[in-house]
């Protein structure tokens, strides 16, 4: 049974079809990354997972289970997102940030402190910084910062949407460095990624949407060394 299963899913804005019929799945302990060109649906289709968009059709069930259409209860499931563009709260402090991620599991501080521990053992840059407000954080360490908050709900399914979005190159890369990292401790992963390549390299098996349909799917391997997607997602000339 997969983990995540996403059947014949349907949003619109409006008149505006942004996914229309998209379905796949991600085993557990799974890397998987969907990647594609921008208004190709892969940011509605994160906010759908959550609820945070209405799903017009389709199903989408979480081990078997039904998933929810409240984002709260989503992640009470077990599904958790670092949004596209972090969305930290600004006026708050790193440990507050990382405070309001384990709101929803209603658990003891003390399981609350354990859990911050094993995020800064994953960043130990916000360690550092942990009563520095997130606002006046560096984009790199916001992004961490987002992930971080997204793993104190202890999710079995955690969603990033974009963490490369806006960061220079030697971020991404210990980014991306501490995501395997993440995978590697039991976290499955879903990427959007409009960096193609860094996703590719990460993830285990890819996904590609266009225009709110299933292009191509396979092993991230494969898909690399795929002419067709080298050249409209890669910049490689055929």
């Amino acid at each position: 049974m997969a983990l995540l299963e996403v059947n014949n899913l349907h949003v619109s804005y409006g008149a505006i079809k942004a996914l229309n019929g998209f379905s796949m799945q991600i085993e557990e302990g799974e890397i998987v990354s969907v990647i594609g060109s921008n208004g190709a649906g892969k940011s509605t289709f994160m906010n759908a997972i959550m609820g945070a968009v209405k799903r017009e059709k389709g199903t989408l069930t979480l081990k078997g289970k039904a998933l929810s259409t409240r984002p709260f209860q989503v992640v009470s499931q077990g599904i958790s997102l670092s949004p596209e563009g972090r969305k930290v709260f600004t006026p708050l402090t790193v440990f507050e940030n990382l405070q309001m991620g384990a709101f929803p599991r209603n658990v003891a501080q003390s399981t609350v402190n354990e859990d911050m521990e094993w995020v800064f053992s994953l960043f130990p840059r916000l360690k550092e910084r942990i009563r520095q407000y997130a606002g006046t954080l560096s984009g790199g360490e916001q992004q961490m910062l987002a992930v971080g908050r997204a793993l104190m709900a202890r999710p079995k399914l955690l969603l990033l949407d974009e963490p490369s979005l806006g960061l220079a190159p030697v971020v991404i890369r210990d980014i991306f460095k501490e995501l395997k990292l993440i995978n590697q401790q039991g976290v499955t992963i879903l990427l959007v990624e409009q960096n193609a390549r860094q996703a590719m390299l990460l993830s285990h098996r890819t996904y590609v949407l266009q225009t709110g349909h299933l292009f191509k799917e396979g092993k991230s391997s494969d898909m690399l060394a795929d002419k067709e997607i080298a050249a409209a997602y890669l910049g490689v000339k055929q």
